[in-house]
């Protein structure tokens, strides 16, 4: 069976770009495939023009209040005035007091009554930096009985961080102080094009990657270890290059040192591995056998499987163009990840107390969905993880079903979130949605 652009989902469609997005580095050319409506970006607008508004709870109680006053009336006012009649009062005139008492019951205050107390609750959520754009909304926020929300960004920084280092048959944890694996990152950095720029408010410690989101990691990690990249961009010139292309998975760097030119090169493990025929050691550069690969490729395979990038960084020293990617030593692995924020583990324990059920939606792959919902403890509770795939295989009664067992959605598309939502709301559920995604 060979797959068709429209049984991928969109974030597996390897040679496609799309409108609404930005690029963050590189140069490339296109063939528009689609425009307007047709375009990924137009079929989403489409979706948001398709789905109804429906009655917030609020709205739904007021009519149902409404409802049962209009007919506790009609029986009133009736019995009322058939009493009159029956005791010989002009058919006329009870007829008139029946339509005033009818008129009476009616709660003329209930609507002013009501906007004050939202508008009270709307200045409320004020005081806590949360603006209510519609006055209804205040009181569906207190009848929220799940909340579906984007990962990246939301859960998360949507800032890649290099977690773990492999250096020298080690592993090293991230720590506050930063890392003592000076050669491997500073071969990491100068084998880089990210920079670090001052952040938008230009104040304090504030930093911002400008360029590739995973080549930011490592000279933010480099930068926490006190390695400047400017300062080393200064110190050993970049001379030539061989950039990352998705045929060989790797790119490569000659700089000037004081020994001639260094090659340093960074990519996939497998790859870098392949041209590396030594290792740094705690004891020195040593030849690269068999089972010290295997070993390092399996700790790259740990890594990835705890949903962590992983990048293999290598050196050459008196190095050439034509021969850069050979004969290299191997320096070690960096492990990264977009790391959940701090806040939203609590935020979820929160939600989960109060008993609204949180639910991750997210276009990644789902090892890393996994991983972060975990981290989370969104899957605590036995929650599974679903795919946009295996929900194009589920009927919407299905769907509806098992909608309570899953926690996590990973690379899903946003017609899929409109299912999911509309699935939970089929089983009488207040639904919310948070995050940055359309």
């Amino acid at each position: 069976h060979v797959l068709t652009g429209d049984d991928l989902a969109v974030g597996d469609r390897k040679n496609m770009v799309y409108a609404g997005t930005a690029v963050t580095y590189g140069r490339g050319r296109a063939l528009v495939a689609a425009t307007g409506m047709q375009t990924e970006f137009g079929k989403i607008a489409q979706l948001l023009q398709t789905v109804e508004s429906g009655k917030t709870p609020l709205q739904e109680n007021l009519d149902k209040v409404g409802s049962v006053l209009a007919r506790a009336a009609f029986v009133v006012v009736a019995l009322i005035v058939a009493l009159g009649v029956l005791r010989g009062q002009p058919f006329i005139d009870m007829l008139i007091f029946g339509i005033a008492l009818a008129v009476a019951v009616v709660p003329e205050a209930l609507p002013a009554v009501v906007t004050i107390s939202l508008a009270i609750g709307v200045q409320k959520m004020v005081k806590r930096n949360a603006l209510i754009r519609r006055l209804p909304a205040v009181e569906t926020l207190g009848s929220t009985s799940v909340i579906c929300s984007d990962k990246t960004g939301t859960l998360t920084k949507d800032e890649m961080t290099v977690r773990i280092i492999y250096h020298a048959g080690q592993l090293f944890c991230r720590s506050g102080g930063g890392y003592a694996l000076l050669q491997m990152l500073t071969a990491a950095v100068l084998c880089s094009d990210t920079q670090l720029v001052p952040g938008m408010d230009g104040a304090g410690p504030n930093w911002d990657i400008k360029g590739d989101p995973t080549e930011g990691a490592l000279v933010v990690a480099a930068a926490k270890a006190g390695l400047s990249k400017d300062s080393l961009d200064a110190e050993f010139p970049r001379a030539q290059e061989i950039p990352f292309s998705s045929e060989t998975k790797r790119m490569t760097t000659l700089h000037q040192t004081g020994s001639g030119l260094t090659a340093y090169a960074k990519g996939a493990p497998e790859v870098i591995l392949a041209s590396c025929i030594n290792q740094v050691t705690a004891s020195g550069v040593q030849a690269l056998d068999a089972s010290e690969r295997e070993r390092i490729l399996a700790a790259a395979q740990e890594m990835a499987g705890d949903a962590l990038r992983v990048l293999a960084i290598a050196a050459k020293p008196d190095a050439k163009l034509e021969t850069a990617a050979e004969g290299m030593t191997f320096l070690g692995l960096a492990g990264m990840i977009d790391p959940p924020r701090p806040e939203a583990k609590a935020a979820i324990a929160l939600c989960a107390d109060a008993g609204i059920r949180p639910v991750m939606i997210t276009g990644d792959h789902p090892l890393t969905a996994e991983a972060v919902a975990r981290e989370l403890g969104l899957l605590r509770n036995g929650g599974r993880v679903v795919t946009g795939a295996e929900l194009e295989e589920m009927t919407d009664e299905q769907l509806g079903r098992e909608v309570e067992d899953i926690s996590v959605y990973a690379r899903v598309s946003p017609s899929h979130k409109l299912r999911v939502v509309t699935a939970w709301q089929s089983r009488g559920h207040i639904v919310a949605m948070t995050g940055d995604g359309v």
